[in-house]
């Protein structure tokens, strides 16, 4: 009787050990990569909250005609534009093929 009465009392406390240690493996499991994950978002929300601060900032200089977009003027753009002859929309007819990205800059004539 004694040996069945030891066997029952270490029964409980096998399965009390073997139960924690499965749950920690499942929980470790899934905060470590959930905690990666969170990192990433976080990594990617500072990299997108400065590009809108870029654009923001570009969009501003522009409209106030300081910065690097100085040079871009486009009320003379179409001042130039009507000056050839064109509206917008036909000079894109006229010269259909844009630059391409080596520098060659050179457009077809028109047909």
């Amino acid at each position: 009787m004694s040996d069945r009465s030891a066997n029952s009392n270490s029964f409980p406390h096998w399965v009390a050990l073997m139960s924690l240690g499965f749950a920690l493996t499942l929980f470790f499991a899934n905060t470590v990569p959930a905690l990666r994950e969170r990192d990433g978002l976080q990594q990617v929300d500072a990299e997108l909250t400065d590009l809108v601060r870029r654009y923001e900032d570009a969009i501003r200089q522009t409209q106030l005609g300081v910065g690097d977009a100085s040079e871009y003027d486009l009320q003379s753009l179409l001042v130039a534009i009507d000056h050839l002859g064109y509206t917008p929309e036909e000079l894109c007819r006229a010269y259909p093929r844009r630059a391409t990205d080596d520098g060659d800059g050179a457009a077809p004539a028109p047909r």
